[in-house]
């Protein structure tokens, strides 16, 4: 793929077929997705005949009143919480608690089950109680018939079996909440059968039993972990401090990771098949529909001297994204009435394709995995114009110029790190490289340190800290912390990545502002209108002469395809305070911002009236230039609308000469003054 912008005042989709791949046909049968998390032991325990038994479970429900949900169900035994009220049903038979379940509340459920007497017993108390509620209640009822669970069948927390398809197992009725601490023993008093440890294993997909028996579990659909359990105090706020204050997991309905889809068709490249942007193209009576994937250049092995790195890190965090119907200020943030296509109206009704970290579960929890295990309608050609398809731009802008390149993603980065950069002269970011795991920005900052040249062509960059997971591929975690700009914010205590226990949020938070990177670093939105560069006077320096050869202009890109100009989206700002270079230069600022440009809301710490781009200087873009040891430098454009300037008027522009000229000089390999 060369182009996936099907605008038609756009730059123009471009494709070529891969000589490598024939058509081919294929039958296709519907798959089902079963969305909504759960613990499993399998096999679970053994009961023998006429035993008692007792269950004890923390449970903090978030979505009590709704729907019937399912705490553990284990052969004919449920405990749910159904109307609103806890209860304990075997079979047809149910011990029903008569006071409504609050949510957001600590509860303990007891479970009694005597075969021989054949009575059960349901006890559900506050841990932590509030005023005016009673805080303990009770219900217990006799059972006329009770079915020992055989050996296979399996025990499962948050959720209850379905049906079985095919040996794969479906589910219903997921609980929204956390649970924690479940116990099983024989009697009230009796041998201790199992105790899952939630707080064990913390990045990984297991349930640890300290039991004697070993019956350990295994997560599926990835709830989220590093959750605050009943004892949280407040007094740390990470769950490496002390885990046992984070023995809880947090289950949702529409939790999804993997589709777990059976495979219809392998498509494998050769060996010498080019490095880049791919889609398979399906039709069916009509209906056309694209598959992106990426082809990466191997580590070690360039093809090129210039490295385009595809932010695909950006592109999953996106995915599916319903910002458009569940956020409270879309509208609000872009002054006008939303507009939705066809992939968006599609993807409100079918949540169970997964969520993006732009979402809040249906329990308002926010999203903190996303994952490439499923369809992707929004990272494909397409109308949605945010990331995929801007950076699009970029490569066709380089075929243009009959530019040599290689591509690689953000995860061949992270996991390949330095070895993968260090082959190539120049390296160069889309126009919106946002979300960076430590490996990823190490990786980058070390390559230009030892004399890389990076030319970045986005804004609102290196802005949030993830991390991957080797138990979870194709998987990113983002926790959004209590800063920047957000569309959800974090449970106190619950900012620090389950997978890497590193604290999440910003990486400016964490004394890593992304002008100590490349220049500058994000400062506002400015979604309304894009406006453009002028030169500043520094810029005349001879020194850089080579950037602005054949400009004749002091204006730079007052023309584009998003907003009419190549200011705009989200915009990056130069500050020495926040670690701009003391060597690095200011080239260009953008001008007539406006009231569409706002502030960041870490860029302020009280409310004022000041905060748009017509009171306040910080709302800007700069575009910034440095060089570093060894020969390096850095070149970053500040503003993710740069990218789509790019091929405005066939290639024939100044946004254009800049990018190139810039471009040209750093695979010079002569030093930069």
């Amino acid at each position: 793929m060369i182009c996936g912008d099907m605008d038609p005042n756009g730059p123009g989709q471009s494709y070529e077929p891969a000589e490598w791949h024939e058509p081919v046909e294929l039958e296709v049968r519907h798959q089902r997705i079963d969305a909504g998390s759960y613990a499993i032991v399998d096999p679970a325990p053994k009961w023998p005949e006429n035993s008692a038994f007792n269950l004890t479970i923390n449970f903090f429900p978030t979505r009590p009143g709704n729907s019937e949900q399912t705490l553990v169900a284990w052969g004919d035994l449920r405990l749910q919480i159904k109307d609103g009220l806890l209860r304990l049903c075997v079979g047809e038979i149910c011990a029903i608690c008569e006071d409504i379940i609050l949510p957001r509340c600590w509860y303990q459920a007891t479970v009694s089950i005597d075969a021989a007497s054949k009575v059960m017993g349901l006890t559900a108390a506050m841990l932590n109680p509030t005023g005016g509620v009673r805080t303990e209640q009770s219900a217990q009822e006799r059972l006329s018939n009770w079915c020992v669970p055989r050996p296979q069948t399996a025990l499962l927390f948050a959720a209850e079996p379905e049906t079985v398809e095919n040996g794969r197992l479906f589910t219903r009725n997921t609980f929204n909440g956390k649970l924690e601490a479940p116990v099983l023993s024989d009697g009230p008093d009796g041998e201790l059968i199992a105790a899952w440890d939630f707080s064990s294993g913390i990045p990984t997909d297991r349930i640890t039993d300290r039991g004697p028996r070993e019956l350990h579990g295994t997560l599926v659909n990835l709830p989220m972990r590093g959750a605050t359990g009943s004892n949280w105090n407040g007094s740390v706020a990470s769950w490496r401090q002390h885990p046992g204050q984070y023995g809880a997991i947090h289950f949702h309905d529409d939790d999804m990771v993997d589709c777990c889809w059976n495979t219809s068709l392998e498509i494998q490249p050769p060996e010498n098949a080019r490095s880049g942007y791919y889609i398979a193209r399906l039709t069916a009576n009509g209906v056309q529909s694209d598959v992106a994937f990426f082809v990466s250049a191997k580590a070690g092995e360039p093809r090129a001297r210039l490295l385009f790195l595809a932010p695909t890190a950006t592109y999953l965090s996106y995915a599916n994204t319903h910002i458009k119907f569940d956020s409270h200020n879309t509208e609000n943030l872009f002054e006008a009435v939303t507009q939705l296509s066809e992939d968006e109206l599609y993807l409100n009704l079918h949540r169970e394709l997964g969520l993006s970290h732009y979402d809040t579960h249906s329990d308002d929890s926010g999203v903190v995995y996303s994952s490439s295990r499923r369809p992707m309608l929004n990272t494909r050609p397409g109308l949605y114009t945010f990331n995929y398809l801007n950076d699009t731009h970029i490569i066709k802008w380089l075929e243009s110029r009959n530019t040599s390149y290689d591509v690689a993603t953000d995860e061949d980065l992270h996991r390949h790190g330095t070895e993968l950069l260090q082959a190539y002269d120049v390296v160069m970011t889309g126009s919106h490289p946002e979300y960076y795991s430590t490996e990823m920005w190490d990786a980058l900052n070390d390559y230009q340190n030892e004399g890389g040249r990076h030319i970045y062509l986005g804004g609102n960059g290196f802005y949030w800290r993830i991390a991957y997971s080797d138990t979870y591929p194709g998987v990113i975690e983002n926790r959004r912390g209590v800063s920047g700009v957000r569309t959800w914010e974090g449970e106190p205590g619950e900012h620090h990545l389950a997978f890497s226990g590193e604290p999440g949020g910003l990486w400016r938070t964490h004394g890593r502002a992304p002008q100590a990177l490349v220049g500058n670093g994000f400062s506002s939105t400015l979604f309304v209108k894009s406006t453009w560069f002028r030169r500043s006077e520094a810029s005349f320096d001879p020194r850089y002469a080579f950037m602005f050869r054949g400009i004749n202009t002091n204006v730079i890109g007052d023309f584009g395809f998003r907003g009419g100009g190549c200011v705009g989206l989200e915009i990056d700002r130069w500050d020495k305070d926040l670690g701009s270079p003391p060597n690095s230069v200011v080239l260009a600022t953008s001008e007539q911002v406006g009231q569409g440009g706002l502030l960041t809301g870490e860029e302020f710490i009280t409310t004022t009236r000041a905060l748009d781009g017509v009171q306040n200087g910080r709302v800007r873009a700069d575009m910034v230039y440095f060089t570093t040891a060894g020969g390096g430098a850095v070149w970053s454009t500040g503003s993710i609308a740069w990218a789509t300037s790019l091929l405005w008027n066939g290639g024939d522009n100044n946004v254009a000469k800049v990018t190139g000229n810039v471009l040209d000089r750093f695979l010079d390999p002569q030093p930069l003054d």
